[in-house]
């Protein structure tokens, strides 16, 4: 048996009776669940929708925890053992990672034809080597001097909560960026390096670009079967760039893409402030939905929680489906796989 699965369509196989909600086609799946874009309702068995609805009153309500977009990163085949392996990422709709899913969850398909118990499907991506790189980019300018301690004490709380698997790097900036704390994953080197970190004599330049541009490159994102690399940035600023004059938003936002083009995860604490830029900041930001404001800086360790937890949870969302092929035709195939989860209120293509 030789399977070439060429085709990994990401389908809900949700059946329920009732409406769904349609939204039209949209190219970006991410959406505001406090605001989601619905407009009406249709029959479900039109599948011509975006989100199936649970009840069926005409207010178009549906699962929000269960609005889930599945990603596909390869597909390989063992013929000898018809054994097929797929990796994906299951994320909600703004994004955050969706982790603890059994293999229950999941429904297989070739050729329109769904696996059954006897394909032993297993769901898991332990076996895989991970990594997940952090880089910490804390603005020190004279404007946080006084609250340097407390700066500090959150980027601990953080460090304290990280997971096995993370190496976490340490950079400061005002008008220079200084690394801190190379990459690792010791909480107490970590600690230590952010104890030592000066609470005095800083500067008033906030080169904030400068700094993004710095670090850019301290990592490269790889999702494969042999290696998955999950990094992150995490920003904190009160101010703006006022450094460079020549150097603009774009410039931090070209750096950070990835080999794939792809904008490298990015999250930002702001402490609100009078100096604050939100619009430069929630631009980079963007792709995770990631910008967090303080109101004060007692709200500064929450909001580096929220964003570790916000990383560990896209770190549990991938899954390494793997299954034995009914398929036992020696000759080389294209073959259809369809990966389903039950109960997914998103039924788009996506």
């Amino acid at each position: 048996m030789n399977i070439k699965a060429t085709v990994l369509v990401l389908l809900t196989a949700a059946v329920v009776a009732g409406a769904g909600c349609n939204a039209g086609s949209d190219d970006n799946p991410i959406r505001v669940p406090d605001e989601p874009e619905i407009a009406g309702c249709t029959d479900i068995a039109s599948r011509e929708f975006s989100r199936s609805a649970n009840e069926d009153d005409g207010s178009c309500t549906y699962d929000e925890d269960r609005a889930l977009v599945m990603s596909s990163f390869g597909v390989s085949v063992e013929p000898a053992i018809r054994e097929v392996r797929v990796l994906m990422q299951v994320q909600n709709e703004v994004g955050r990672g969706v982790g603890g899913l059994p293999v229950e969850d999941f429904v297989v398909a070739e050729n329109g034809r769904k696996i059954g118990v006897e394909s032993n499907a297993t769901i898991s991506a332990e076996t895989i080597p991970f990594e997940i790189p952090t880089v910490l980019l804390l603005d020190l300018s004279s404007s946080v001097e006084d609250l340097v301690p407390q700066i500090k004490e959150a980027t601990t709380a953080l460090i304290d909560n990280k997971t096995d698997n993370q190496q976490i790097a340490i950079y400061v900036f005002d008008k220079e960026t200084r690394l801190i704390q190379d990459f690792t994953d010791d909480a107490a080197t970590l600690v230590a390096a952010v104890d030592a970190i000066p609470e005095s004599e800083l500067f008033d330049s906030t080169n904030l670009y400068g700094a993004i541009i710095d670090v850019a490159d301290t990592w490269q994102d790889e999702v494969s079967m042999e290696r998955i690399i999950n990094g992150s940035l995490v920003i904190f600023t009160d101010g703006f760039h006022n450094a460079d004059p020549n150097l603009k938003i774009q410039d931090a936002v070209n750096a950070m893409l990835g080999a794939d083009g792809e904008l490298k995860k990015i999250y930002v604490a702001a402490l609100d402030g009078p100096d604050l830029d939100r619009g430069p900041l929630q631009q980079l930001s963007f792709g995770t939905m990631g910008f967090f404001e303080a109101s004060d800086i007692t709200a500064l360790q929450q909001i580096f929680l929220d964003i570790q937890s916000e990383i560990t949870d896209l770190s549990n969302s991938f899954y390494l489906l793997t299954y034995t092929s009914p398929i036992t035709n020696p000759e080389a195939n294209s073959e259809s796989l369809e990966v389903a989860i039950l109960g997914n209120s998103n039924t788009s293509d996506s």
